[in-house]
């Protein structure tokens, strides 16, 4: 049974991966921060898959060296999905760059001293078009760190998988190892642990009541369960390496969203987009809106190709990730 590593084992995407993986056969090693998660992880995984006897943990922290060498002990691949994740303004940036770029460089360390035969590390969209108005953007893309229109997430996500391929072009190549990353959109669609994910709060902000209306600005969504399938590919397939997979199933205007969420009988999604001026107005005092202000009226076109062509990608549309994303809100008691 081929042994895969997967870090940051109590994450919204790493969960999904950790199932996927041990459906397909995989005995899977993944870190926590705390073992005192232990039993919640095995929790959400038992929702969708007898796990036991195929995953295993160790404690391990983006910013401590003790543990990464000896984590990734005969495992052949490596799926790095820890991470900080934020979507608010910080004041101190390195609060997210400083463990984005040092955690993955101590995984990349291990990765090499344990002849890591391919290396997973999910990116995101940040890194490739955050604060770009460009219409049309694709995996060839980088996000320019010094734009004033994004956010210390942002540069996190981007800082770090530069440093990735930097650290490979530097390798001698007695201890090449291959590496591709995954570089998903606004990630939608039930979590298996009560822990939603900070991309459904998307989905939640629609719902809870607080807004009439929607800015008026587009949305690129893709579901869950393809971002865990294309992780899997990805560390699989023998063309994947060295390359960028950006994942979006579908951009939609915000409304669209909302519409979908009310043709399912979820009432409380707004029915109106809100004029610009409106926005511009109420950012003011409301400073998640201040990230939306640039992106007013805006929508763009993104194109998947190299997972379409090289991971034979057929993207689900959005829908029933939303419609069941929403169901979960109401179920967990987040919304009521």
């Amino acid at each position: 049974m081929k042994k895969v590593f997967v870090s940051g084992g109590s994450g919204y995407i790493a969960l999904h991966c950790i199932a996927r993986l041990i459906q397909k056969g995989y005995f899977v090693k993944t870190s926590i921060r705390s073992l005192s998660r232990k039993q919640e992880v095995v929790d959400s995984i038992s929702k969708v898959v007898d796990c036991d006897g195929k995953l295993e943990f160790c404690q391990l922290d983006l910013l401590k060296d003790d543990g990464w060498n000896d984590a990734l002990d005969e495992c052949e691949y490596v799926l790095h999905t820890a991470s900080p994740v934020s979507l608010l303004l910080s004041n101190n940036p390195d609060d997210l760059i400083k463990p984005a770029v040092n955690g993955l460089e101590r995984c990349l360390n291990s990765a090499v001293k344990n002849n890591i035969k391919r290396f997973v590390m999910t990116s995101s969209f940040s890194a490739i078009g955050a604060g770009s108005k460009e219409k049309e953007l694709d995996d060839t893309n980088w996000t320019d760190i010094n734009n004033p229109n994004i956010s210390p997430y942002d540069i996190s996500k981007t800082k770090a998988e530069m440093f990735l391929w930097e650290y490979v072009s530097k390798l001698d190549k007695s201890k090449n190892i291959e590496v591709c990353s995954i570089n998903p959109v606004i990630v939608v669609g039930p979590s298996l642990s009560k822990d939603i994910g900070v991309s459904n709060t998307v989905v939640k902000k629609i719902l809870d009541g607080s807004s009439p209306m929607v800015p008026r600005f587009g949305v690129n969504l893709v579901d869950v369960k393809d971002v865990a399938d294309m992780h899997i590919e990805a560390m699989i397939n023998p063309k994947a390496a060295g390359k960028r997979f950006l994942l979006s199933s579908e951009s939609l205007w915000f409304t669209e969203v909302s519409n979908i969420l009310r043709l399912n009988n979820f009432n409380k999604a707004p029915k109106f987009t809100a004029p610009n001026f409106l926005v511009k107005i109420l950012a003011i005092f409301d400073k998640e809106l201040k990230i939306v202000l640039f992106y007013l009226g805006f929508k763009n076109t993104l194109y998947s190709n190299n997972a379409k062509k090289i991971l034979n990608w057929k993207p689900k549309k959005v829908n029933q990730a939303l419609i069941d994303t929403a169901k979960q809100l109401y179920e967990l008691g987040i919304l009521k």
